[in-house]
């Protein structure tokens, strides 16, 4: 029998923050100086993970955080949740939980501690629980002390790390002391910069006991037990930040999560003495391995008989594309989405068939499995989607929460979501844009970028006659495809058309619309059209001279972005095309004075153009605005050139036109 007694030894420097030393300075503080807008300010957080030995090996997580509450906006920082884990008999405990509640009246310090009662767990899924509790006597000028500890059995679970929030922190520090048996993958991310990062050499000891035990045979005896002291190597961790500015949401982005300042870690190895390391992280042919032979994905596609009549009757189609799109089109008719993500599927494949509704898995396996029944290629596609983060660099299955269908039509490769009724096959939706999936394969799984063939585009198209008064009357068509398109008819199913259209004529600015109709609303294939009547307001007195914006139906009205510099990238999503055709009829007498100068510009690395025509043709001035979007992510060295482009449009969309009475 093998005992270890494990001792981990502590880091040289002293602890940066002590419980209950909060400063006569901290509860003074009336303002954060370097962002005065901030509600709350953590002045200190610091973290410690470090192992220990009783039976086997838990890595513990301690964690001391301290808040200056600014405003009643930032008395949401007195609820505090820490997520822990729990599986079958192993498990995390949140521990030694401590909150106190600091606040100056009448020139004397008055602390509130948090009764015991005041915490409680709450289940948040089948693993995942959550320890809640809320700090008392909260009001502006309040400083809060949280302290709590985690031990944990899971040893792939060595705390991840933020160094940043949505509100500004003053000082965060991680430590972790990892012996030289356990190897981590260390993901930093982010865009502030470390203080200190250091990983320092240390020594952890440990005691090895054994009892006596007989061998049996010839050659067999007694052995008697023992001892040893041993001195095993190790690292000890430090990363420090200071002055991390709150993060913000920004214009096109994914999610906040994928920018804030952290660090992550994953097990890669596992090397105790005397035994063959363990190689602990994935990889992604194994990843492929064990969803494709998972219960609830890989073996729910074999399981097909159900729906053989389907599909047998859906093989009368004879071009191989519409056969791929008549079982496309069956899966979203037949299943309704629930709204719910996921990779695995809810029961089975056929009970979401028995029941005709599902969550994604259910209902995209089942296009995979429809597919492959039909004699087609293929294969489900895990991702992740926008609003859960970047693609994860490593084979991490629980990073991915969604799965859509590929098949290989010919030469061509199609993605497909059945999960909205709307969407037309070889689009997906803007949540699932979000880099690359994993094509799930047992021997070819590879990397599929996650992108629409199809560009989404919007045409609008008029005809104006402007009158001696200024009021110009004439008729307007607009064409939107792809994602637009669908986000589009979304809405108009909702409101439902004629409340749409009745609204579409009530909501009106300078400009009436009348007589509005809807073109190819059910027809998901095609553009998605409207068109209407349109007359400005205005008296019927003439004008010696008229001004007229030449974008009045369709101007860039502001640029999104606004700030110096900006950190993150710049994520569209997908590539977009707007176009803007109209023409105006100059009324009779009257000759153009002044006109918008045509411009043409593009952004670096064909990232985009935008073109800006007008001439004078007889009676008529030709007006031809187009602006292209042509890729989905600019980072931030393209920023600054990405501004300058849309000043200049925003600029060249508020240029007038003016009219001047002959004589």
């Amino acid at each position: 029998m093998l005992l270890l007694l494990f001792y981990s030894v502590a880091f040289a420097q002293e602890t940066p923050v002590k419980f209950g030393k909060v400063t006569e300075e901290e509860l003074k503080m009336k303002v954060y100086d370097k962002d005065t807008s901030a509600a709350a300010v953590i002045l200190a957080d610091y973290g410690r993970s470090y192992f220990t030995y009783v039976q086997d090996f838990k890595v513990n997580f301690e964690r001391i955080l301290r808040i200056k509450i600014l405003k009643k906006s930032g008395y949401d920082w007195a609820n505090m949740v820490v997520p822990y884990y729990q599986k079958n008999t192993s498990k995390e405990q949140v521990i030694n939980v401590k909150g106190v509640t600091y606040n100056l009246e009448n020139g004397k310090v008055v602390k509130v501690k948090m009764d015991d009662k005041a915490v409680f767990d709450e289940k948040e899924s089948a693993n995942w629980f959550n320890k809640k509790f809320t700090l008392p006597a909260v009001k502006e000028g309040s400083v809060l002390e949280i302290a709590y500890t985690v031990t944990s059995d899971f040893l792939f679970n060595l705390r991840d790390w933020n160094f940043q929030n949505t509100i500004p922190v003053l000082y965060s520090e991680y430590r972790a002391s990892i012996p030289e048996y356990f190897e981590y993958k260390q993901m930093p991310q982010g865009y502030e910069p470390f203080v200190v990062n250091e990983s320092l050499p240390g020594n952890f000891d440990f005691t090895v006991r054994w009892s006596s035990s007989i061998e049996p045979g010839l050659r067999g005896g007694r052995t008697p037990g023992g001892s040893e002291a041993i001195s095993a190597r190790g690292v000890n961790h430090r990363w420090v930040m200071k002055d991390v500015p709150a993060i913000a949401p920004e214009a096109y982005i994914t999610t906040l999560n994928d920018y804030v300042s952290k660090i992550e870690f994953e097990l890669e190895w596992v090397r105790y003495p005397n035994t063959v390391p363990q190689r602990i992280a994935g990889n992604w042919s194994s990843l492929s391995d064990d969803l494709l032979t998972d219960e609830r994905f890989g073996l729910q596609l074999n399981r097909t008989g159900f729906f053989k009549n389907e599909v047998a009757a859906l093989q009368a189609v004879k071009d191989t594309l519409a056969k791929v799109n008549s079982i496309y089109e069956f899966v979203k008719k037949s299943v309704k989405w629930n709204g719910q993500g996921g990779k695995y599927v809810t029961s089975t494949l056929r009970k979401a068939f028995d029941t005709k509704t599902g969550n994604v898995a259910d209902i995209n396996l089942m296009l995979v499995a429809m597919l492959r029944d039909a004699g087609f290629e293929a294969h489900p596609v895990i991702l992740s989607t926008r609003d859960n983060g970047r693609t994860p660099f490593s084979p991490i299955l629980s990073r991915f929460n969604y799965v859509i269908a590929y098949a290989r039509i010919g030469n061509r490769d199609v993605l497909m979501d059945a999960t909205d009724p709307l969407m037309p096959m070889g689009l997906l939706p803007k949540h699932c844009l979000n880099g690359q999936g994993w094509l799930v394969h047992k021997t070819a799984g590879d990397w599929v970028v996650l992108q629409n063939r199809e560009r989404t585009t919007e045409l609008l198209n008029a005809d104006l006659k402007i009158q001696p008064s200024g009021v110009l009357s004439g008729k307007v068509a607009k064409s939107t495809s792809g994602l637009w398109a669908v986000n589009l008819r979304h809405h108009v199913m909702e409101e439902g058309e004629e409340k749409y259209l009745e609204k579409l004529v009530s909501n009106q600015n300078q400009l009436e619309r009348r007589k509005p109709t809807l073109k190819n609303l059910k027809e998901l294939y095609k553009p998605l059209g409207l068109e209407y009547e349109v007359n400005s307001v205005g008296d019927e007195q003439a004008k010696d001279i008229i001004y007229i914006n030449p974008m009045m139906l369709k101007a860039q009205p502001e640029n999104p972005f606004t700030g110096a510099n900006r950190k993150y990238p710049v994520d569209f999503a997908h590539p977009t095309e707007e176009v803007y055709i109209c023409n105006f009829t100059i009324p009779a007498g009257y000759a153009v004075e002044e006109m918008p100068k045509n411009i043409v510009m593009a952004l670096p690395e064909d990232g985009g153009k935008f073109t800006y025509l007008l001439q004078v043709v007889g009676d008529r001035i030709q007006v031809m605005s187009k602006m292209t979007i042509s890729k989905s992510i600019f980072y931030k060295e393209e920023y600054e050139s990405l501004k300058q482009f849309y000043t200049q449009v925003v600029a060249k969309h508020a240029e007038q036109i003016v009219l001047k009475k002959k004589g």
